[in-house]
């Protein structure tokens, strides 16, 4: 082990010589070639105080131990370098050639990324005894005449290790609450407890918590650290294995399974160095945190506020428009809002109501959600409306309503926003005596009135003499008719509702594609503009003005559209991607791959409608 120690040591050195000028991030393993019994050790170290690091999947391989970070500073010929390394123990699972995929860190704002490596996994390789090996080292006299030493030493040793060691080992879970109502958030804890006299050399996870009748969001940290913690009064070394935000979905006793961990712990053996110090051995021991009640009770039903969604904790709620007054096809800006502490992934928000002139589009959705186990889930949830008004006048959006069911006063709570008055001051006036649906198309009608033949036209040479006469005459009777047809088209297109409708779905499409490029690396934000896309994509290429698109649906429309099935699927695909991406983890190669997948979808729709 001291000799692989000291080789990483010297392959540090020369990496950090040759690249101190640039940044890299390397993949170095103990072994290319093992028996499937065999661990080995892959380092990814890099040549700078890099950030966000992200380790490979391990793939066909158990993680057995890890990670382990180390920091080395050199200085050599008067200039200094920096090198930082992760280690992870693996095992592979199956023989073959296998590969190590790439890590990943953040340095100076740009990603890079390590090799991949191949590992090629063989038949299990039985160990040799320790004294075969002794035997063919060249030094094994040395070995001999350690063992007399070790031997006389033990005839001697006065040394006692305490009765308890090797005991102190404890995995609890903790949890926030034990009595909550139905989607009341709790946090649960998995922390392994270690004495200062016990140890152990590697950590495998044998029975993970299902969490059964719970919503769950699992909080993931970038480095496990080791803290000083007391239990029942004794301080002990501590580490966090995991921790989960949980809201229980139904009402009664609900159990939360434990999780069971198997250790490779140390023990004493019996025996003693040559110095005197206790050999220690290493056997495999199962702890597991126990299970967990926890005791949920309904949301009562008495007093309970018409429109009440599920909501749970302490919010406050506001709506507001970032304009009040506008001109005829300017978009305006909704916002509902909701902010504070609860089950803030699972609410609802309500959603406004406005006038049939007012065209309302599908929202913008925002989440600012702190999700650690000292605060559980706070935050805020957004959801921004786009507004195109298509007739000149005033507009009133009624006011909203959110309730939610106070865990603090164990009481329901209602919040009313204001009415919101909208003034659009240019644009087809709207007819009042006719219903909304048969005031598609605002048209003013102009007659030209024929001209009087009782007018006298006054006697002499002028008329006949001068020719320009004739022209300066004539001009305005030829302009007039192309002035009311310029004055028709425009009234036309003003008052094409529909057709205005398709274009600002299609100017929103583009917008949201663009937000989505500029998002890439930023999961909620792209994810979400991504989906807006596809949506205003849709109405605007099947003329459609529908805001409810289920996956039937849309699968029907573009079906009706002879698109083909693979792209249809494709579509399902991506939005389904969009709705869950809160809930799973994306990488940024994964985005991009999103991004360039719904482009080339995009594309392919727009050939196959054109046709």
């Amino acid at each position: 082990m001291q000799l692989k120690h000291f080789t990483y040591t010297i392959l540090a050195l020369l990496t950090s010589m040759a690249t101190w000028a640039q940044f890299q991030l390397k993949t170095q393993v103990s072994s290319q070639s093992i028996g499937i019994n065999q661990v080995i050790e892959v380092r990814f170290v890099m040549t700078g105080d890099g950030d966000d690091f992200k380790r490979p999947s391990f793939e066909n391989f158990d993680v057995v131990g890890g990670p382990m970070q180390s920091v080395n500073h050199s200085w050599v010929n008067g200039r200094s370098s920096m090198e930082k390394s992760f280690s992870f123990f693996v095992q592979p699972q199956k023989k073959g050639t296998l590969t190590i995929g790439s890590a990943s860190v953040v340095f100076e704002g740009k990603v890079y990324k390590s090799q991949t490596v191949t590992i090629e996994v063989g038949d299990a390789v039985q160990e040799q005894p320790r004294q075969q090996q002794r035997r063919r080292d060249p030094f094994a006299i040395f070995d001999e005449m350690e063992e007399e030493l070790l031997r006389r030493r033990r005839q001697y040793q006065q040394q006692q290790l305490p009765d308890n060691f090797g005991e102190g080992i404890h995995l609890v879970a903790k949890v926030s609450k034990s009595n909550v109502y139905i989607n009341e958030p709790i946090t649960i804890e998995y922390g392994l407890y270690v004495g200062e006299r016990s140890g152990f050399n590697s950590l495998n996870v044998k029975n993970m918590p299902k969490y059964e009748n719970f919503w769950n969001h699992m909080l993931e940290e970038k480095q496990m650290q080791v803290q000083r913690a007391e239990l029942n009064g004794k301080t002990y070394r501590y580490l966090a294995l995991q921790k989960a935000i949980l809201l229980p979905q139904k009402d009664g006793s609900l159990r939360i399974d434990p999780l069971e961990i198997e250790l490779e712990e140390q023990f004493f053996t019996g025996n003693y160095d040559v110095f005197g110090t206790p050999e220690m051995g290493i056997r495999k021991k199962t702890y597991s945190s126990g299970a967990k009640t926890i005791q949920v009770k309904p949301l009562p039903l008495d007093n309970q506020p018409e429109g009440f969604t599920g909501a749970v904790g302490t919010f406050n709620f506001t709506v507001k428009a970032n304009k009040n007054s506008v001109k005829a096809n300017e978009p305006l800006e909704l916002t509902v809002s909701v902010q504070g502490k609860g089950n803030l992934d699972l609410l609802n928000l309500p959603k406004p109501i406005a006038p049939t002139a007012l065209e309302l589009y599908d929202p913008e959705k925002i989440n600012r959600v702190t999700k650690n186990i000292a605060v559980g889930m706070e935050g805020s949830k957004t959801e921004k409306y786009v507004i195109v008004p298509q007739y000149k006048g005033t507009y009133t959006i009624e006011p909203l309503t959110f309730s939610y069911f106070d865990t603090a006063s164990k009481s329901y709570k209602t919040i009313t926003s204001d009415s919101i008055t909208i003034e659009v001051t240019d644009g087809p006036e709207l007819p009042s005596n006719l219903p909304i649906d048969e005031k598609a198309q605002v048209v003013s009608k102009l007659e030209i009135q024929p001209l009087n033949g009782s007018i006298e036209w006054f006697n002499g040479n002028f008329i006949t003499q001068n020719k320009s006469f004739y022209a300066w005459w004539l001009a305005p009777l030829l302009v007039l008719p192309i002035v009311f047809m310029a004055k028709n088209v425009r009234e036309k297109k003003a008052g094409d509702v529909s057709g205005n409708k398709q274009k600002a779905s299609n100017k929103l499409a583009k917008k949201y594609l663009s937000e989505a490029k500029k998002q890439i690396g930023n999961k909620e934000a792209f994810y979400e503009a991504l989906e807006r896309c596809l949506h205003n994509y849709l109405k605007a290429r099947l003329k459609i003005e529908t805001s409810e698109l289920s996956n039937d649906t849309i699968t029907e429309l573009l079906s009706d559209s002879r698109i083909n099935q693979e792209d249809i699927s494709t579509f399902i695909s991506i939005k389904t991607t969009c709705e869950m991406a809160r809930y799973a983890q994306m990488d940024i190669q994964t985005m991009q791959n999103d991004y360039d997948l719904a482009v080339q979808l995009i594309s392919s729709i727009d050939k196959q409608i054109k046709k």
